[in-house]
C-alpha cells in the first residue's frame, strides 16, 4: 500500500460479538494480519455467555459491553460515540469497517477495498466477496439485492464454486455488513443503521438509502472474507430486540418486507404489500411439504407483523424523506426481473429434488447393503463380460450377453404384436367408453348427479379422481392414457418383477425366468383380454405392492413417514379394488390377533411399549383409507354388496378351480389346460423356513380369492347376479409364489444339487417344466386369441344411432334394453350414450316399481307397465339380437308399446305417453316438456302445475321460484315432484353442496397424508456446518 493512499484514508474496524467465540480467534488472527494496517479497532460485545469478551481483550482490542438484545446498528453507534476512538482529520477521509465475529477477511482484503474506493469518489459503501467459512471455495455474495417478493438476491447457483466468474468491480444494490467499508461522513449523514432493523436486512436497507442519497455502492471481488453466517443458520441464539419468539427466520422476512415497504415508491407499496402476502403464503406452503410448520408460521407471521403496524411504516418512510436525493426509483437497476427469479427458482427446486432423490436412492443401497456404484445399468453384461472394442459385434453374442434387455425388446415387441388389431380407442370387456379428456373424470367425480340409469346421487369412487390426475402425463389425453397402459402393462410388469426379484437374487437369469412368470400369469393375460383396468393397474405396481405387504409385519420399526407412505399405497390399492383393501384389512386382522395371543402368553415376544406401537401404526394403517375415500368408503356400511365390485362393468369371474389354480377365470381367460404352478409353489413354500411365511400369505388369499368367488353379485349396470371377479385377489398370490420360488432357487438349490436324487429334485423339476410349459405356452395363446378378446378399438355404439339420437332431444328420453342370455333376460336403462369410464360404479338398482314394471313385460303380465316406464321418461324398448320370438310376442302383445322399428341389430317399440326428462303438468291438465341440460333446467313458467322430474327420488333436488326455495316431494312410484304455485321465473338444480364439501375435506385430508409421507426437510440448527457453508 503506497504511503501516499495510505495517509489519506483512516480506516476504523469495528467488531460485533455476540456468543461468537468459535469463530473469533480466527477472525482476530485475519485482522492482525492485514497487508493495509488497520488504523484503530474497537469491539462491542452484546451480552455474550461463551467467555467472546475476554477473548478479545486478550487480544488487546478495546470493548464495549452492552446488554444481550443490543442490535447491530445500535451497537455500530456505540461503537462511534465511544471516546475510545480517534477521528480523523478533515483532509483524510474516515471509513469504518465493519466485521462480524464470524467474519474473516483475507489479509488483502482492506488494501483492495481502499484501491477501489480510491479510485471512486462517489462511492460511499464498499464490499468483499463473500465465502463460505467450511467450503472456502463457497460463493456466498457477490454484493446482494432485494427481489419483489422480499427474497435476498445473490443470483448465485445452489452451492456455485468461485472460479473468478465474478471478479468484476461494479455496482450492487447492497453489500454485506460483514466485511462492509462504510465513509463515516455517509454513514452519519443517514443516520447510520435503521434501529427497527436490529439484524438481518439493514445491509440492503442502508445500500438503498446510500443510491437515494446520491452515493454509489460497489462490491470488490479481490477483497474476499470467509463468513459462517451463523445467525441465519441457527448456530447461536438470537437475541435482539424485535426478534419475536427468537426465531431467525420470522426476523428475517419481517426485515425483508419492512425494507420494501418503507423504501420503494408510495403509489407501489399496496401492489408489494400484495406480492408479499401471496409470496409468503406460496412459501409457507413449501416448508408445510418439507414438514417446517414453524418455518410455514414464520413466513405468515412475517408480513401481518409488518402490515399490521402502519404507523411504524410510515415514521420510517418519513424518515427517510429527509435524507433522500433522487427517486427510489434509481435502484430499480438492480432489482432482479421476474424472469430471473423464476429461472433460479426452477433450477435451485430441481437441485433439491435432485439431492432428495440421490439421497434416497443412497439410504436404500445402503439399508439393502448393496454395493453403490456410479454405474449401475442392472444390466448383467457389465458384471461378467470384458469390453471387446476391436471384434465385430455378434447378434448371436449379444442376445446372450445381455438377456435382459433382449427380452425386454421381444416383450414389447409381444405386447405389440397382441394389440395389433386393438390400436386406439380400447372399449370391451368390463371396459367401458374412455372419456376423451381427465378432465371430464375429474368434473364427473365432483358431480353429486349422475346421469346414468334412472339417474344416482352415488359418490364416484376414488379411483376416478386419481385416474383423472394420472392422465396429466398424457396431457388429460384419457384415451391415450388408458390404450398406453394396457399395451405397456406386460413390458412394465417385466421390469418391476425383473428389479423386485434382482433383491432376492444375484442370478439374472433366475430373474428374468421370474419375471416371465409373473408377467405372463393367467390374472395378467384375463385382465387385459377382458378390459380390467384396475387389476391391470395393480399388476403394473404388483411388484411395488408386495414389497410394502411384506414390510408390514414388523410395523413398530418402521418409522411414521414410512406408514404414512403405505397408508398412501393402501389407499390407492383399496380405491381402485376395494376386495383387495379388505382382504389386506383381514390379513392384517389375523396379524392382529397372533399378537394378542404372543402378548398374552406367559412367555411375551414383545414388550408392551412394543405392542402398543405396532398395533397404533396398525390402526393408521387401516384407517386411513377409510378417511382418505369418504364417503365412498362408508357407502360400503349400507351397500356391503359394493365391496366385492372392480371398476366396470360387471362381467363375470370364472369358477371356484380355476381360481384355486391362480387362473381368474371368466372370459378372455386362458383355458383351464394351461395349469399354473402357484398352487404348488406356495405348498412347497410353506414348509421351507425362509418362504414360509411367503406360502402363508399366497395360499390365504388364495383361499380368500375361492370363498368370494363362489358369490354371484349383481351391480354397477347389471341387475342380475354374476359370478364374482377376483382377479385383483390373485395379484398377491402371484408375486408371493414368484418372489419364494426365486428365494428357494437361490438358496437352496446349490445344496440340493450336491445330495442324491430323492423328492426334491422330482419336485424342483416339475414346478420348471409346469412353469416353463406355463409361460410359453400363456404367451403364444394371448398372441394367437388377441383377435376374439372383448377388449377390441372401439368401432360403433351398443345402442342405435336413432335411440341414441331421441335421448339427445331437450325431452332426453330414455332406452330400456333387454338381452336374451342363456341365463335369462338381462336389462339395463340407456340414456344418450354407452356407458363412460366411472359411470357404471355409480349406477345402482332401479326402483322396485320399475323392476316390478320390467319384470311383467318379460312374464307377458305387465298390463301398467308402459305407465310406469313413461313416468320414468322410457321411450323406447329396444330387445337386442339375438332374441328369443316368444319374448317378441309377448312385448307385442302388451298394450301401451308400439314396434317402431325392426333391424339387423334388435326390435325396438315405442313406450305411449313417455315424459321428458323434466315435465310440466299444468293447471289446465297439459303435459309438456321443459328445455333442460343434463341435469337442471332454467326458465319461465306461465301457469301454475306440478313439475315432475323422471330420475328417481332424490331429496338434493331443488327448485327456485322466484327468488323463493321450493323442496321436492316423492311420487308414489319414486320420482321427485315440485309444485308450482304461481307464474314466474324458475331454476332446477341438484344440490351438490354436501359433495363438495366432502371433496375440500378429502383434498385437505390427502394432502396432509402425502406432507406426512414426504421426506423431512432439517431445520438449519440440525445441519452439519460443513453443510451450509
Amino acid at each position: 500500500m503506497p504511503t501516499s493512499l495510505k495517509n489519506k484514508h483512516l480506516v476504523t474496524a469495528i467488531v460485533v460479538a455476540h456468543d461468537g467465540a468459535l469463530w473469533l480467534p480466527e477472525v482476530v488472527a485475519s485482522l492482525s494480519k492485514q497487508k493495509r494496517a488497520i488504523d484503530q479497532i474497537i469491539a462491542v460485545d452484546t451480552g455474550s455467555e461463551d467467555g467472546s469478551a475476554k477473548l478479545l481483550k486478550g487480544a488487546g482490542i478495546p470493548v464495549i459491553s452492552t446488554r444481550r438484545d443490543c442490535g447491530f446498528g445500535e451497537a455500530i453507534n456505540l461503537a462511534m460515540e465511544s471516546k475510545k476512538i480517534a477521528t480523523a482529520d478533515d483532509e483524510v477521509t474516515e471509513w469504518i469497517w465493519l466485521i462480524h465475529d464470524d467474519c474473516a477477511p483475507t489479509a488483502t482484503a482492506l488494501g483492495e477495498l481502499l484501491n477501489a474506493v480510491d479510485e471512486r469518489p462517489n462511492v460511499a459503501m464498499a464490499g468483499p466477496k463473500l465465502r463460505g467459512w467450511h467450503d472456502r471455495n463457497h460463493l456466498l455474495e457477490v454484493g446482494v439485492s432485494i427481489a419483489g417478493n422480499g427474497a435476498r438476491w445473490t443470483g448465485l447457483e445452489y452451492r456455485e464454486q468461485d472460479q473468478g466468474q465474478h471478479d468484476q468491480i461494479r455496482e450492487v444494490l447492497a453489500v454485506s455488513t460483514a466485511g462492509a467499508l462504510i465513509r463515516r461522513d455517509v454513514f452519519e449523514e443517514l443516520n447510520g443503521l435503521d434501529p427497527d432493523l436490529t439484524l438481518f436486512r439493514d445491509d440492503v436497507d442502508f445500500g438503498w438509502r446510500v443510491h437515494t442519497a446520491g452515493h454509489a455502492v460497489i462490491v470488490v471481488p479481490q477483497a474476499v472474507a470467509f463468513h459462517a453466517e451463523a445467525a441465519s443458520n441457527e448456530r447461536r441464539s438470537v437475541d435482539v430486540d424485535h426478534n419475536f419468539f427468537r426465531r431467525p427466520l420470522l426476523l428475517d422476512r419481517r426485515n425483508a418486507a419492512y425494507v420494501l415497504m418503507v423504501n420503494a415508491s408510495l403509489w407501489l407499496t399496496p401492489l408489494l404489500a400484495i406480492q408479499l402476502l401471496t409470496s409468503a403464503l406460496f412459501r409457507s406452503f413449501g416448508y408445510l411439504l418439507a414438514k417446517l410448520p414453524g418455518y410455514a408460521l414464520d413466513e405468515l407471521a412475517a408480513v401481518f407483523l409488518i402490515l399490521a403496524r402502519p404507523q411504524v411504516l410510515l415514521r420510517a418512510r418519513a424518515a427517510r424523506r429527509s435524507t433522500r436525493m433522487v427517486s427510489s426509483r434509481v435502484v430499480a437497476r438492480f432489482i432482479p426481473p421476474r424472469t430471473s427469479q423464476f429461472q433460479l427458482a426452477i433450477e435451485r427446486t430441481r437441485s433439491a429434488l435432485t439431492r432428495a432423490w440421490n439421497q434416497s436412492a443412497l439410504s436404500k443401497k445402503e439399508d439393502s447393503g448393496q454395493a453403490i456404484s456410479t454405474l449401475d445399468l442392472n444390466d448383467e453384461a457389465l458384471e461378467s463380460a470384458d469390453i471387446e472394442l476391436v471384434k465385430t459385434p455378434s447378434l448371436f453374442k449379444t442376445i446372450t450377453r445381455r438377456p435382459i434387455l433382449t427380452a425386454s425388446v421381444l416383450i414389447t415387441l409381444f405386447s405389440l404384436l397382441a394389440f395389433r388389431a386393438r390400436l386406439g380407442d380400447l372399449v370391451g370387456g368390463s371396459l367401458p367408453v374412455i372419456p376423451s379428456s381427465g378432465m371430464d373424470l375429474l368434473r364427473s367425480y365432483a358431480d353429486s348427479w349422475h346421469t346414468v340409469g334412472l339417474g344416482s346421487s352415488a359418490n364416484m369412487p376414488p379411483w376416478v379422481a386419481l385416474l383423472g390426475l394420472a392422465s396429466i402425463f398424457t396431457l388429460f389425453n384419457l384415451k391415450l392414457f388408458v390404450s398406453l397402459l394396457f399395451i405397456t402393462a406386460i413390458p412394465l410388469s417385466f421390469f418391476g418383477t425383473y428389479r423386485l426379484a434382482k433383491r432376492f437374487t444375484e442370478l439374472p437369469f433366475l430373474a428374468l425366468l421370474a419375471a416371465l412368470f409373473y408377467t405372463f400369469s393367467p390374472v395378467m393375460i384375463a385382465s387385459i383380454n377382458s378390459g380390467r383396468l384396475a387389476t391391470v393397474l395393480l399388476i403394473v405396481i404388483g411388484p411395488w405392492f408386495i414389497r410394502s405387504l411384506l414390510g408390514l409385519e414388523q410395523l413398530e420399526l418402521l418409522n411414521w413417514r414410512r406408514i404414512w407412505g403405505l397408508a398412501l399405497i393402501l389407499t390407492v390399492i383399496a380405491s381402485f379394488s376395494p376386495l383387495t383393501g379388505v382382504a389386506i384389512m383381514l390379513w392384517q386382522g389375523i396379524l392382529l390377533l397372533i399378537d394378542l395371543v404372543s402378548f398374552n402368553s406367559p412367555t411375551p415376544k414383545m414388550t408392551k411399549e412394543e405392542f402398543d406401537q405396532k398395533n397404533l401404526r396398525r390402526l393408521v394403517l387401516l384407517l386411513t383409507p377409510i378417511i382418505l375415500t369418504a364417503p365412498w368408503s362408508l357407502e360400503f356400511l349400507l351397500h356391503p354388496s359394493r365391496i366385492f365390485l372392480d371398476p366396470g362393468l360387471n362381467v363375470p369371474g370364472g369358477n371356484v378351480i380355476s381360481i384355486v389354480l391362480g387362473n381368474p377365470g371368466g372370459v378372455g381367460a386362458l383355458p383351464i389346460w394351461i395349469l399354473s404352478p402357484i398352487l404348488i409353489i406356495s405348498v412347497i413354500a410353506l414348509f421351507v423356513s425362509k418362504t414360509s411365511r411367503l406360502g402363508e400369505v399366497s395360499l390365504f388369499f388364495l383361499g380368500l380369492a375361492a370363498v368370494f368367488g363362489s358369490r354371484e353379485v349383481s351391480g354397477h349396470g347389471i341387475f342380475t347376479p354374476e359370478r364374482l371377479w377376483v382377479g385383483s385377489l390373485l395379484i398377491v398370490p402371484t408375486l408371493a409364489a414368484m418372489t419364494a420360488s426365486v428365494i428357494i432357487v437361490d438358496q437352496y438349490v446349490p445344496e440340493i444339487s450336491k445330495a442324491h436324487v430323492d423328492y426334491r429334485h422330482i419336485l424342483l423339476g416339475l414346478v420348471s417344466v409346469l412353469t416353463t410349459f406355463a409361460v410359453l405356452f400363456s404367451m403364444f395363446w394371448w398372441v394367437a386369441s388377441a383377435a376374439n378378446a372383448p377388449l377390441q378399438a372401439r368401432k360403433n355404439s351398443a345402442l342405435p344411432a336413432f335411440l341414441s339420437a331421441s335421448a339427445q332431444t331437450l325431452d332426453r328420453f330414455k332406452t330400456l334394453v333387454l338381452r336374451n342370455t342363456d341365463s335369462g333376460v338381462r336389462y339395463f336403462i340407456a340414456r344418450d350414450r354407452d356407458l363412460h369410464l366411472g359411470e357404471p360404479d355409480v349406477m345402482t338398482g332401479l326402483t322396485p316399481v320399475v323392476t316390478k314394471a320390467i319384470n311383467e313385460i318379460v312374464t307377458g303380465v305387465g298390463v301398467t307397465s308402459s305407465q310406469v316406464l313413461a313416468e320414468f321418461g322410457i321411450r323406447y324398448i329396444f330387445l337386442a339380437r339375438p332374441y328369443d320370438d316368444d319374448l317378441v310376442r309377448t312385448i307385442d302383445g302388451l298394450g301401451g308399446f308400439t314396434r317402431a322399428s325392426a333391424t339387423d341389430e334388435g326390435i325396438s317399440w315405442k313406450v305411449s305417453g313417455a315424459l321428458g326428462h323434466i315435465a310440466f303438468l299444468s293447471s289446465d291438465g297439459t303435459y309438456s316438456s321443459l328445455p333442460s341440460g343434463r341435469i337442471g333446467a332454467e326458465g319461465k313458467f306461465t301457469n301454475s302445475g306440478t313439475v315432475l322430474i323422471t330420475e328417481k327420488y332424490d331429496g338434493r333436488w331443488k327448485m327456485v321460484l322466484n327468488g323463493q326455495l321450493v323442496s321436492a316431494e316423492e311420487t308414489d312410484n319414486g320420482i321427485s315432484r315440485f309444485s308450482v304455485t304461481e307464474p314466474g321465473d324458475f331454476l332446477i338444480y341438484h344440490d351438490g353442496t354436501a359433495r363438495r364439501g366432502w371433496i375440500s375435506l378429502q383434498i385437505i385430508t390427502f394432502a396432509t397424508v402425502v406432507i406426512l409421507a414426504l421426506p423431512a426437510r432439517r431445520r438449519r440448527s440440525q445441519m452439519r456446518e460443513e453443510e451450509l457453508a
